[in-house]
């Protein structure tokens, strides 16, 4: 499991891993444009490239496995739309009181397939980009130190969620509680899981505002680095570049030059 300081980092020397936190963010930005302005028949093609990506960079297995979760909502998400799509007409077949339609089919693939594209593109940023790295390239850029700051609590919010909600069920589980047995047993399980994640999560924050306060986070004072992100050249002309193909996206959706 992701250590709370490192979130869903997986430390490697890959390609990606080499480029800087912005480029990365630009490029992740592109992708989530591209995925819900272009027309759907990209979509295909922009999961392969991702899942090229993930390979290239040894990241593939770690990218299967994370779709555990997200799967259900995809797959709801298909269902849903696919038997309840309102006003449809093209109907395939009748299930009881439901109809299943090929117009809330095909727009139930779309988008499963764009939010399936989201969560791929995001998911390759967390596990290539160092929260710390991140915080340190946008401060060195202008960025306000406040709005960075957010942008590294966000990323690091759900795994230090499920690392707090481990130690928690450990500490229950030494202590008696059942955890196991019948889906029933495992839902009780977690009832008394929301209390100390809850007042937990109140006490952390608490604490890190104390120690923010003791660093003069509200100092308005020129500040200065303890760590510096590479920036390669190469990076400066893919920012370029991904600008450049942001703008082209743009203009393919304005203009409907693909439909």
């Amino acid at each position: 499991m992701a250590s709370p300081a490192t979130g869903y980092f997986r430390p490697g020397t890959s390609w990606l891993h080499r480029r800087d936190p912005l480029t990365k963010l630009l490029a992740l930005g592109w992708v989530l444009l591209a995925a819900f302005l272009l027309p759907p028949a990209m979509l295909l093609g922009l999961v392969v490239v991702l899942v090229v990506v993930a390979w290239s960079v040894g990241l593939f297995g770690a990218l299967v496995r994370s779709l555990r979760i997200p799967a259900v909502l995809f797959a709801s998400i298909l269902v849903v739309n696919a038997l309840f799509f309102p006003g449809a007409t093209d109907v395939i077949a009748r299930l009881g009181p439901v109809a299943l339609s090929r117009e809330g089919l095909a727009f139930g693939i779309v988008s499963a397939a764009r939010l399936l594209v989201a969560f791929l593109a995001s998911i390759l940023f967390l596990f290539t980009t160092l929260a710390d790295d991140l915080l340190e390239s946008l401060v060195a850029r202008g960025v306000s130190h406040r709005l960075a700051f957010v942008v590294l609590s966000a990323v690091q919010l759900v795994p230090r969620l499920q690392d707090r909600a481990a130690a928690i069920l450990d500490a229950q589980q030494a202590r008696g509680l059942a955890v196991g047995g019948s889906f029933r047993s495992r839902v009780g399980a977690l009832v008394p899981l929301v209390g100390p994640i809850l007042l937990g999560s109140l006490i952390d924050v608490r604490e890190r505002t104390f120690a923010l306060e003791a660093r003069a986070f509200g100092t308005r004072r020129k500040r200065t680095a303890y760590r510096v992100v590479p920036d390669p050249p190469i990076d400066r002309w893919l920012r370029l570049g991904i600008g450049v193909g942001a703008v082209a996206v743009v203009v393919i959706a304005t203009s409907g030059i693909l439909r």
